[in-house]
């Protein structure tokens, strides 16, 4: 019997060896010569690539014959490379069967490039994305931009991802919290100060990924803080030394002036960057900002109208990396700015309340001035073999002043309010945030143990004058109130948050992780208003009803375990833990005091499929609490605002958060198409919601805050990409967006004392079809999207609205390198009031040439040709609909030179031409 087993087993192994053998015999031969003298080429670098994900699956030289063999190859369809330096590289797609499972290309003649060899790399077919673990790799040398691009214009032309007109930057359905160039930080965590400034022909590779914290990165084990962050890659040439970047200097009718300075030096690991700006176009290559872009129309979910308005911004910044020999990493920047903008806008407001619809017709006119310092520093470096540490402070300064007028005309019902404000405000706010971690790896692989301890000091002080005179009509009779006071608020906030993890490897695919984390949170704000004493001419009349000290300490404790199996195909990962919190706010005005204890579970998991090197399916749940803030406890009503008063609840509960995500992807890399698919879903418990009392008199609404539950948000997105012309030459890009809100709120009559739930049910469609073109001379970006919008009330009336924009952006670079672009979008809005229902068309263009071997580009522009270009916006947010009209930057002209820094190792980037890809990285 054992020797049958033997026997047995042995035949087997020989069958399976076969097998194997006979689905890996295939071959692939050939003769490379020199198509000008037909002599053989020697050592030319051949590949064989598989269509369906692009991997490589075989690789040689050939001889001095000029012949090659490529063998073990499985059956399936097969891209073939050849490739030499000063020739054109030579592609063949085949395919290898079970009957006919060897292929001989013959004669494989390579031709001239023409060009010499010390100004080429070798090029090779790249595919578009490229599938890694949490990563997509874009080759920037499949995307062609216009001459003096940002690597904003190559955002745009990737699928799957959206670039805003703000500048904001969503990748499947998610913002971009951070761009990192060569793997180091640039600029804090402000991504449009990459995207904005930076040359795109600096460019190899864009990396979108999912980023893990430091920590989880150390550890191995997904603590579920992720965010989506972009990696800019670099070309060999800038890498290793080269100066790099695009400044332009531009003046045009009625005083308008441009100004960008850019500068990047790189020497291997050492990054240094300059970025300068100063404009009155509306232009901010940075976040954080006031003030928005050129274009008008908008519409706004969920949140508050854009303010609109002219910008004028002065910017300056400088950017430190390097990575030294021992592994230390320091990295640094310092940026400036300074912005002011000049806004007027009208509007009209219905607030849906109980039985009641308040209408407010109102009109502004506001200049706000901002001051901001940002200082980020990090240095990670090892203190033993085992042991390292990683240091990231940072420092913010802002100064804020501001001067508006404000009329309004609120009514509701048969009682009407007309009012004018006064308001000035000014404020200081500084802050320190830093963040340390300390690592250290034992002798056994994959037993970690980690510290993170992440703390930030926020403190304000603001000073608002507030000049409010005000006439009631209820019926016949009228009553005029004036408000003159001076609102004193000081905030100081203290958060810390300490995380300490140990990991312990169960198996080779199978890891523990135990967590233990402590989070201290103290906040204290002061609210002290004084109306003005017309005996002493000052504000010194204090107003109790108005005033208020109170300080919210909360302190919260958590243990947990997480479970995470690593495979080939896939990886997993659950997580539990228990978290204790205790809370206590204290009136100091008062002396009252208030304590509350919560105990919740906080469960996280995650799951990773990859079908290939091109399909991958994640999944990502996890359920976490939020603490309300301390405006939304501190129990004082504000009197700033005309409408709405605001007051805290102290007895506010945290509300608590289911969410999962779930994203597949598929990428033909033969084909160059494209698809994604994805969703966010989100639960509430003891949300946090508006609870408003409505005065019927004046229409004014004291805004509380409760906690209720039901409430559930909804996101499903999708993308595909088709290639028109091939080779992604030209391109269809489909995508279809769907928002679904439920939100409840509660609204008090005065009168009738009767608090109704008003729930919300938004549903929003964005569909868009767009032409992406990359090729040499055209530059082509033309499509058109339409929304649609429905917001049903329990209280009152559904709401529909739709948008409609078709748009062109179109350049072609003619002989003589002269290029005409041309930019023209068509806006239109129905389903709103009948002032605020528009349509127009915004026409950009401009002429250029390049001169200096192509260093330097003249430019004649117009900015909205026929003069039409509109300010209109729509926000939906719970109970209330908002439409605004404001102002916007109309047609003016500009001339602009442009001079680019290109020189990579002593010579010209614009030599280097587009062969430039080596064999290594097709």
């Amino acid at each position: 019997m054992k020797n049958f087993l033997q026997r047995s087993i042995l035949i087997a192994l020989l069958f399976v060896s076969y097998f194997a053998d006979a689905q890996t015999s295939g071959t692939a031969t050939g003769k490379v010569i020199n198509g000008k003298d037909k002599s053989p080429v020697d050592y030319a670098s051949i590949a064989i690539k598989r269509l369906s994900d692009s991997s490589t699956v075989g690789g040689t030289n050939t001889n001095a014959a000029g012949t090659f063999t490529i063998s073990g190859l499985a059956t399936g369809k097969y891209k073939l490379y050849v490739v030499y330096l000063g020739f054109k590289t030579i592609t063949r797609d085949f395919e290898l069967t079970a009957a006919n499972s060897g292929i001989n290309f013959g004669i494989l003649t390579m031709e001239d490039t023409g060009v010499t060899l010390n100004a080429v790399e070798i090029k090779g077919e790249i595919p578009p994305v490229v599938v890694k673990k949490d990563t997509l790799e874009i080759s920037a040398s499949t995307l062609k931009v216009k001459e003096n691009a940002v690597v904003e214009d190559l955002l745009k032309k990737v699928p799957g991802i959206d670039v805003a007109k703000d500048g904001t930057i969503t990748s499947q359905g998610e913002t971009i919290k951070k761009v990192r160039v060569d793997g180091k930080d640039f600029m804090g965590s402000d991504p449009l100060l990459a995207t904005r400034n930076l040359p795109a022909d600096m460019v190899d590779k864009i990396q979108i990924i999912d980023d893990m914290s430091e920590q989880s990165k150390f550890s191995g084990v997904d603590d579920g803080n992720r965010e989506k962050i972009i990696n800019i890659t670099t070309k060999n040439g800038v890498k290793n030394k080269g100066i790099v970047g695009n400044s332009t200097v531009g003046y045009g009718t009625d005083d308008r002036y441009d100004v960008n300075l850019n500068a990047n030096y790189f020497n291997k690991q050492q990054q240094i960057s300059f970025i300068g700006q100063f404009n009155n176009v509306n232009k901010q290559n940075f976040g954080g900002g006031i003030g928005g872009g050129g274009r008008g129309m908008q519409f706004i979910g969920g949140g508050s109208a854009s303010s609109g308005g002219i910008t004028t911004t002065n910017a300056a910044g400088i950017n430190f990396g390097d990575t030294y020999d021992d592994g230390t990493q320091v990295n640094g920047s310092y940026f400036f700015n300074k912005t002011s903008l000049f806004n007027t806008n009208n509007s009209f407001t219905q607030s849906l309340l109980a039985n009641n619809t308040i209408t407010n017709l109102s009109d502004l006119n506001s200049t706000t001035d901002r001051l901001n310092h940002r200082l980020n520093f990090m240095i990670d470096t090892k203190l033993d073999s085992n042991t390292s540490i990683r240091v990231q402070p940072a420092v913010s300064y802002t100064e804020n002043t501001g001067a508006s007028l404000y009329n309004y005309n609120r009514t509701v019902g048969a009682n009407n309010t007309i009012g004018n404000q006064n308001l000035k405000t000014s404020s200081e706010t500084p802050s320190i945030s830093n963040s340390l971690l300390i690592r250290h790896r034992f002798q056994r692989r994959g037993r970690t143990l980690s510290l993170n301890i992440n703390t930030n000091i926020n403190d304000s002080d603001a000073d608002n004058f507030n000049y409010n005179l005000q006439t009631v009509k209820v019926g016949s009779i009228s009553t005029n109130t004036l408000l003159n006071q001076l609102n004193d608020n000081n905030t100081h906030s203290l958060n810390n948050t300490s995380r300490l993890v140990f990991t312990e490897p169960l198996s080779k695919t199978l890891s523990l992780e135990t967590n233990y984390q402590n989070g201290y949170s103290f906040d204290n704000k002061e609210r002290f208003v004084y109306s003005f004493n017309n005996a002493t001419q000052s504000y010194d009349i204090k107003d109790n009803t108005y005033s208020n000290e109170y300080e919210n300490t909360t302190w919260t404790n958590s243990i947990g375990l997480s479970l995470q199996k690593t495979e080939k195909k896939y990886n997993w990962n659950l997580g539990l833990a228990g978290q204790y919190t205790t809370r206590t706010n204290v009136n100091v005005t008062t002396g009252q005091e208030l304590n509350q204890d919560f105990i919740n579970l906080t469960p996280t998991a995650q799951f990773r499929y990859n079908f290939s090197n091109s399909k991958r399916l994640t999944i990502r749940y996890n359920g976490r609490t939020n603490q309300p803030s301390i405006d939304q406890i501190q129990p004082i009503p504000d009197n700033t605002q005309t409408q709405i008063v605001p007051i805290g609840n102290p007895n506010l509960k945290p509300s608590f958060q289911n969410s999962l995500n779930i994203f597949y992807n598929n990428f033909n890399f033969a084909t160059y198409r494209t698809f994604f698919i994805g969703g966010f879903f989100n639960q509430y418990f003891n949300a946090i919601a508006n609870d408003q009392r409505v005065n019927t008199t004046t229409g004014i609404i004291q805004n509380g805050y409760a906690n209720v539950d039901g409430n559930f948000s909804a996101t499903v997105f999708g993308n595909v990409g088709q290639p028109i012309i091939k080779g992604n030459k030209l391109t269809l890009q489909v995508n279809l967006n769907a928002n679904y809100d439920k939100s409840t709120n509660l609204s008090t009559d005065n009168n009738t004392n009767i608090t109704l739930e008003n729930v919300t049910k938004s549903l929003s469609l964005t569909n868009g079809y767009k032409l992406v073109s990359n090729l040499d001379k055209l530059d082509l970006i033309a499509g058109i999207s339409g929304s649609w919008t429905h917001a049903g009330y329990s209280l009152a009336s559904t709401v529909n609205s739709y948008t409609l924009a078709p748009n062109i952006d179109v350049s072609y670079l003619f002989p003589g390198n002269i290029r005409l672009q041309t930019d023209v979008t068509y806006n239109q809005t129905t389903g709103r009031g009948e002032a605020y229902n528009t349509s127009y068309t915004l026409v950009n263009a401009y002429m250029s040439r390049q001169f200096f071997k192509n260093k330097g580009t003249f430019k004649l522009s117009v900015n909205d040709l026929f003069n039409e270009n509109t300010g209109i916006s729509r926000s939906v947010a719970n109970n209330q609909i908002s439409d605004v009209n404001f102002n916007v930057l109309k047609r003016y002209y500009m001339f602009s030179f442009t001079y680019s820094l290109g020189n990579v190792g002593g010579r010209s980037m614009n030599m280097q031409g587009g062969q430039r890809m080596r064999m290594g990285g097709m």
